[in-house]
């Protein structure tokens, strides 16, 4: 049942494109599974212009960002400061986030015994 359009594919309908639920680029995948495009790693120089930049801009509306890695997660953690006060306003992802990612790696950890 449903309205066939021309040039239109149906996502119900698999054969239509075989290769929609493979990934792109298997070779490639993240911790998490998803396939990631194959990239040339940003140089250290790039990444320092583009911080300094962000910190200039935030430093305008006298905030501070603070970059960290949670090695727990094995993710960057990223903290909007007030500049007068060093109260955190903001964190990315936020610390509940963090905590529920280390806990669910922690049980698949205990689910599974390998990794592949």
């Amino acid at each position: 049942m449903g309205i066939k359009i021309q040039g239109v594919p149906n996502p119900r309908i698999s054969h239509e494109y075989p290769n929609a639920t493979k990934p792109q680029f298997p070779e490639q995948r993240s911790k998490l599974g998803r396939a990631r495009p194959p990239e040339a790693s940003p140089r250290k120089q790039d990444i320092d212009e583009s911080l300094n930049i962000l910190r200039e801009a935030f430093r305008m509306f006298n905030r501070r960002l603070k970059f960290s890695v949670n090695e727990e997660i094995d993710r960057v953690v990223v903290k909007v400061v007030e500049g007068t006060t060093d109260k955190v306003i903001k964190e990315i992802p936020p610390e509940e986030i963090q905590k529920l990612v280390a806990r669910i790696r922690e049980t698949i950890g205990i689910l599974f015994d390998e990794e592949i």
